[in-house]
């Protein structure tokens, strides 16, 4: 990456005999994450299950499962394919090495999000995407630099001729990385300065480095699974506009997904196994560990 930090840190929370607990019990914390979220991801698949779909034009208010095309006016342009949708998530990575230890690694993430309605052909109904959780397949993705390891990909139901240049890639990527500078001009000027030197050797617009860009959307006019609350539109433009689907407050599943019925629910059901055991099992080792250090002489 551009600018390689090293932190050491010494944790006391707890000790007998010089033995420190501070991992034990950070592991038995992301084990209980790992559980929880396994059993959220079991909850949201049986809501899924036990809601068929309906038709828009008989949606009745509370929980509601839908099928259409996304459909509205206030459309938005991916940052990076251009591509028009309603929602994007882009999350550019960057190949680290440091030591034995490699790979790809966040270093940006961008979204933005938009109003829009579902038209299933019987009816359309409005959706406030706020807090919805997206599922949704890469409609764009490119790998840059020594460790690229293929692609570019550009959905083709996008029916777009080309994705973006590797030039415009490079400049997407030193953009998003570039630290925010506040204070007087003389100030920023030196922080520039320390900036561009510390980006000598690995930045992306010499060519030097490797990064990884993908990008996810909600493309307009194609066709998506939406399970949430419908509630009494507050703001109708018309006598076919009454209702609104959002995060409901009693039932927190709100899920807007590209992926088939059958792929969705197999991927919920993977995902919450493996977390639950997974989880389960990290902490039953960290606490062995935790006890074994109590008992130890």
């Amino acid at each position: 990456m551009w600018q390689a930090h090293e932190y050491h840190f010494s944790f006391s929370t707890g000790s007998s005999g010089g033995h420190s607990y501070f991992v034990p019990l950070v592991g038995f914390g992301a084990g209980l994450g790992l559980f929880i979220n396994g059993f959220w991801n079991y909850r949201k698949l049986r809501v899924i299950e036990d809601t068929p779909r309906i038709p828009v034009r008989s949606i009745p208010m509370g929980l509601v499962r839908v099928h259409g095309k996304v459909t509205g006016s206030f459309l938005l342009a991916s940052p990076v394919a251009h591509i028009p949708c309603y929602y994007y998530r882009v999350q550019l990575e960057y190949w680290e090495e440091q030591g034995k230890n490699q790979g790809w690694h966040i270093v940006h993430t961008e979204k933005d999000q938009r109003t829009f309605y579902v038209d299933d052909g019987t009816g359309k109904v409005l959706v406030n995407p706020h807090s919805a959780e997206f599922d949704l397949p890469s409609t764009y993705w490119a790998e840059i630099g020594p460790k690229a390891g293929g692609g570019p990909y550009l959905d083709p139901s996008l029916g777009l001729a080309a994705g973006p240049s590797e030039q415009e890639l490079r400049a997407y990527a030193a953009k998003a990385n570039r630290p925010l500078f506040v204070g007087d001009q003389k100030s920023v000027a030196k922080l520039e300065a320390k900036y561009a030197k510390a980006m000598e050797g690995e930045n992306p617009l010499t060519g030097r480095g490797s990064f990884r860009i993908t990008e996810y959307c909600l493309v307009a006019e194609h066709e998506y699974d939406l399970i949430g609350t419908c509630a009494q539109n507050p703001q109708p433009q018309d006598d076919q506009d009454r209702n609104l689907i959002l995060k409901g407050q009693n039932e927190p599943t709100f899920l807007i997904s590209g992926l088939s019925e059958r792929t969705l629910e197999r991927t919920l059901r993977k995902r919450a196994v493996i977390r639950i055991f997974v989880g389960g099992l990290l902490m039953v080792f960290m606490m062995a560990i935790i006890i074994a250090s109590l008992f130890k002489v």
